[in-house]
């Protein structure tokens, strides 16, 4: 047990050791203060500002003497280097929180298999520090593919689901969940690509045939009382 401590604590095992401690204490804190999984999406690292800055003065250049369209569409293509690697290594659809953690995990696993496995050959339970960087960029590099696996397969069930809010409901389609709605009664659901839902309580300003299963067009919303008027007639749309 104390040769595996030592291993730990020695290079090349050191650096996701201490990695790996620090992600999941984050983790465990962001749980605790209800950051969720998705706290650390949209970090990427700050090294992309001035190449941006250049592209996009190139393109603009060469898009202004041909005379075509709007250049300041390359902007918004660019992508950041934690972006990038994480795309390279497959490590796509999965909360980037979630994600570090089984990176750091799994390479720290690789490393500590590889040291103890080549390290009676070199007649120590330390390695060379060459050796020791060489076991480090490998356990990284196939660490990260092993997680885009794991994204690919189970990064749709692993990523959040964010609640849906009051004033994004406002232009959305809701299903009647009530036998009627009138001008002071009714509930529908409404609910979004990924999967999320919301009940609400409805109102129609006008007579109406709505009843449960019935699709129904959200038009305002009184934020005070939380109540949302639906349009009637517009049921096709929703097809």
């Amino acid at each position: 047990m104390g040769e595996l401590v030592d291993i730990a604590f020695s290079f090349p095992a050191i650096v996701f050791t201490i990695s790996t401690i620090v992600l999941v204490g984050f983790w465990a804190a962001t749980m605790l203060i209800g950051g969720g999984l998705d706290a650390l999406d949209g970090l990427d690292l700050g090294l992309d500002a001035e190449v941006e800055l250049d592209v996009d003065l190139d393109v603009e250049a060469e898009v202004e003497l041909a005379g075509v369209g709007d250049a300041s569409l390359s902007s918004t293509e660019s992508t950041g280097i934690l972006q990038t690697v994480l795309q390279f290594l497959g490590i796509v659809g999965m909360p980037l929180l979630l994600a570090l953690n089984l990176l750091s995990l799994f390479a720290w696993a690789i490393t500590m298999i590889t040291v103890v496995v080549i390290g009676p050959s070199t007649g120590s339970s330390t390695i060379s520090p060459l050796m020791g960087l060489l076991v480090a960029v490998g356990a990284f590099v196939f660490s990260g593919f092993i997680t885009g696996r794991v994204a690919s397969r189970y990064g749709a069930a692993m990523a959040p689901t964010k609640a849906l809010r009051r004033g994004e409901l406002v232009g959305r389609f809701c299903t009647i969940t009530t036998q009627r709605v009138t001008t002071d009664f009714g509930q529908a659901e409404v609910r979004d690509a990924e999967g999320g839902s919301l009940i609400v309580q409805v109102r129609a300003a006008e007579d109406n045939h709505l009843s449960r299963g019935d699709k129904a067009l959200i038009v305002d919303v009184d934020n005070d009382a939380g109540i949302y008027q639906i349009a009637v007639g517009l049921e096709e749309l929703a097809d």
